[in-house]
């Protein structure tokens, strides 16, 4: 894959994936997804598995060209942060009943939990896919990832009016910042993954 056809494929996408994410969990509210597995302590959680799958199993097709590496991204980020907050939801020690504030504590871990789902679905990702080996795929995914958020910071610093303007989270419209993260991460990732294989190719 050439590093026009990863940026091209990568960011389509990417964009296309946070838009049918976004259907998606628009369309699961709507159905009462909040509380859907969700135990009686902790902040709702489904929809953002959900999101999070739909994002990086299109990331990951484009990204492997084939279903295991949708599968990967899909299957990775969606049970990487469902299964955790399952757990946690069901117990108290942190607090939060249904109804109340978030505490430090919940905040922390649901971050954490978002993080380690989000990186390691790269990274699990960039290990199927790569061309040359699992360890220099899944770093070059993280690195490309990390540039594309790199952009995405960048444009939203400069376009902060824009980015920042009101959105209705309950239409079936997306955000334009969501599409824009989708666009940047999955070019930033098959970017990533495109300039690996040239790298190897001119090494041997």
């Amino acid at each position: 894959m050439t590093p026009f056809a990863a940026v091209a494929g990568g960011g389509l996408a990417g964009f296309f994936g946070a838009a049918l994410a976004h259907v998606l969990t628009t369309m699961a509210a709507r159905l009462g997804s909040e509380a859907w597995l969700r135990g009686p302590y902790g902040p709702p959680f489904f929809n953002v598995a959900l999101y999070t799958g739909v994002f990086y199993g299109a990331i990951g097709a484009a990204a492997g060209r084939r279903a295991k590496t949708a599968g990967i991204g899909f299957l990775g980020a969606f049970s990487a942060f469902l299964l955790p907050m399952f757990v946690l939801t069901r117990y108290g020690g942190w607090g939060m009943p249904r109804g109340a504030d978030i505490t430090p504590a919940w905040k922390l871990a649901v971050i954490a939990v978002f993080v380690l789902a989000i990186w390691s679905t790269v990274a699990g990702i960039g290990a199927a896919a790569g061309r040359v080996s699992p360890w220099r795929g899944a770093a070059a995914a993280v690195l490309g990832s990390l540039a594309g958020y790199a952009a995405l910071a960048v444009l939203q610093r400069l376009f902060a009016a824009w980015t920042q303007s009101p959105w209705n989270p309950a239409s079936f419209l997306p955000s334009p910042v969501n599409l824009l993260d989708g666009l940047l991460s999955g070019a930033g990732l098959c970017l990533g993954l495109s300039l690996d294989e040239r790298l190897s190719r001119r090494d041997s």
